[in-house]
């Protein structure tokens, strides 16, 4: 391959821009096999890399289509045509609203400019070219040194592959890039990118059952809970098909002082929750966003040396949830030490089993202590699976490559809205705003991750009648969908509101199939799947944008 160079650096106080080795630094370029690229810099004198790429040509046929992999589990992730636009952040999140709250910090919008026209794209850690059935992979081995983004020009003919090295001093020799490319099918290239990854999953069986989020939200309590667990135990040989019951969010005083119970929703504790749920002979989950520290939090007030700075040197907001929060600074010895003994209360001492771990995005928000982005998203997931051992883990919030190998389950996409449509409001929010669409878009076009780096979560699924917008075919046919891609089925009814039918569809979600997706079609916002179930061919066929239903 053929590829220019360009590099703008800092050294001396004095910023230049380099397309080759100079007086400054050398640059050795290392093509191991047709598969394999790597390009590293042996720096003469400390220096800061500004910008870099790698560009080629690229000839993009007419019906080629690009993977964009959004930065973290909720962005939005889909193949375009050179014809479709690439969102960006919203005018909500461009606000003064958003500034203040920090939404920038949610997705990449700190560190990769915008795509501004139509046919031009940017994805994170891998991407493909797909034209047909041919899929033109090309994948980072190593993000730990930065995020590698590849960029796609449909319209000038042109594919980048650059790295966020934002706060890094390089001294001496550093790996600027490490690439892996391959060409084939689907599941020709993805296995191939693991196989040199050398990454195998730490689970392999998927968890069914319940989580709070997604009909109470933060309104949760003791009384609820226990109610909807003695619910679900009534269920006929529940143990045969259900494992895992989870609480979410809203036992907490606020999020980062998760010693503080909320003493009015949850009179005696947490352990007692656990040891109920035990009882019934399911595993215990328990929601957590351990890097977060809610504006209003008592961690935040009286350790204010714990919160990750800004260029001012001050704590910054790093999303608008509750309020607004801070993130905890991982470097930090006492943060650090915080962390430790949060864990080891809530899966030594009350007893859970797994731990659904969210908005882990917040620790890595801005380069610190000499360390690029991706340096510190890696060092952050191997604090926590440090801290949580052999139990189990659901990643969410979070960038999808460090966590390879590292979590047993990961969110693939955005959190489920209550009902289908993409709504004015969410549209000008951010790309990682709450969307069924995105949802969908995100667990189909990230399929190539499951079983390989985790199993997958691809949200829940709503059979209730109540506090909900969906028509009952929707419920069935999402719930179907969750079967055919998900690694995680859990839903958040009480189950003993269902009626017949919406047992039995219930039932059906959950029940052990042989199944298998065969295709895939996109044909403007018409999603067409075939797949296979107990031998049997099938196809769903819906508008993702709308959730009008086709084929079902």
């Amino acid at each position: 391959m053929k590829f220019n160079l360009f590099i703008k650096y800092r050294t001396g106080g004095t910023e230049k821009i380099a397309k080759n080795s100079n007086e400054d630094f050398e640059l050795t370029l290392v093509e191991k096999n047709d598969n394999n690229l790597i390009l590293k810099m042996n720096a003469h004198k400390p220096l800061e890399v500004l910008e870099f790429y790698m560009r080629r040509k690229y000839d993009f046929a007419q019906n080629a289509r690009f993977l964009a992999n959004g930065f973290q589990s909720w962005s939005d992730t889909k193949e375009f045509t050179k014809e479709e636009k690439m969102p960006n952040l919203g005018l909500i999140g461009h606000s003064p609203f958003g500034m203040f709250f920090g939404m920038k910090y949610v997705g990449d919008y700190t560190f990769v400019k915008p795509e501004r026209k139509a046919g031009t794209f940017h994805s994170h850690s891998f991407a493909y070219v797909r034209t047909g059935e041919e899929y033109d992979f090309v994948g980072s081995l190593n993000d730990r040194t930065g995020y590698t983004v590849i960029y796609a020009d449909m319209n000038r003919g042109e594919m980048r592959y650059g790295k966020d090295l934002e706060g890094k001093t390089i001294e001496g020799e550093y790996e600027l890039i490490n690439l892996f490319f391959a060409k084939g099918g689907y599941d020709e290239v993805f296995d191939a990118y693991f196989a040199a990854l050398n990454i195998q999953p730490l689970s392999d069986s998927k968890i069914k059952g319940y989580t709070s989020w997604y009909n109470y939200y933060k309104d949760i309590s003791e009384d609820i809970i226990l109610r909807d667990l003695e619910s679900i135990a009534a269920l006929d040989n529940y143990k045969d098909y259900l494992n895992t019951f989870q609480v979410d969010d809203g036992f907490q005083t606020a999020v980062g002082d998760w010693f503080s119970i909320d003493s009015e929703k949850f009179p005696h504790g947490m352990k007692p929750i656990a040891d109920a749920i035990h009882d019934k002979g399911l595993k215990a989950g328990l929601w957590l966003a351990p890097f977060g520290a809610q504006r209003v939090s008592k961690v935040a007030a009286e350790h204010p040396d714990w919160l990750v700075k800004g260029a001012g040197g001050k704590p910054i907001m790093v999303g608008h949830n509750w309020a607004g929060f801070y993130a905890l600074d991982i470097y930090n010895e006492g943060a650090r030490q915080y962390i430790k003994d949060v864990f080891h209360e809530v899966l030594d001492v009350w007893g859970f089993d797994l731990v659904k771990l969210d908005f882990l995005y917040a620790a890595s928000v801005v380069p610190m202590h000499g360390k690029t982005r991706g340096e510190i998203a890696y060092d952050s997931i191997e604090l926590l699976r440090e801290c949580v051992g052999d139990k189990l883990i659901i990643g969410c919030g979070v960038q999808q490559m460090p966590c390879f190998g590292k979590v047993n389950y990961m969110r693939v996409g955005a959190d489920m809205h209550l009902g289908w449509a993409h709504d004015f409001k969410r549209k000008r929010m951010h790309r990682e705003d709450v969307s069924t669409p995105n949802a969908l878009h995100n667990t189909i076009y990230r399929r190539g991750l499951c079983g390989r780096a985790f199993l997958c979560d691809p949200d829940v699924f709503l059979l209730r009648r109540t506090n909900i917008l969906y028509a009952p075919e929707q419920q069935k046919l999402l719930g179907k969908f969750i079967k055919l891609f998900g690694d995680v089925l859990f839903m958040s009814d009480n189950v003993a509101d269902y009626d017949a039918q919406q047992l039995a569809a219930f039932h059906d979600i959950l029940a052990e199939d042989e199944h298998a997706v065969t295709a895939i079609d996109e044909q403007g916002s018409v999603l067409t799947i075939d797949y296979t179930e107990n031998g049997e061919a099938k196809q769903m066929k819906f508008d993702v944008w709308t959730g009008e239903i086709y084929k079902f």
